[in-house]
């Protein structure tokens, strides 16, 4: 009997070991993905307003008509040769 408490307590030991060990390194990822997220805001912010810029927004019209116009021209003349 006395081993059975014993290898049980060794067991709720480690497992309490392994718990406190996996809650140590959560804690440590939150805090660094915090830290990634205030670091890469002012970023993030700049990357938008450029990518949502009347240049950038002038720029996709431009890709997508002329994509329009090389399907278009493509059909017309029997289809696409690559």
């Amino acid at each position: 009997m006395a081993n059975s408490r014993e290898t049980e307590r060794k067991v709720n030991e480690n497992i309490s070991k392994a718990s406190n060990a996996a809650q140590d390194e959560v804690s440590r990822l939150r805090a660094e993905l915090d830290d990634l997220r205030r670091r890469a805001g002012p970023k993030v912010e700049e990357a938008e307003s450029f990518l949502t810029s009347p240049a950038a927004l002038g720029f996709y019209k431009g890709v997508v008509v002329g994509a329009v116009i090389v399907l278009g021209y493509a059909k017309v003349n029997g289809g696409l040769r690559l």
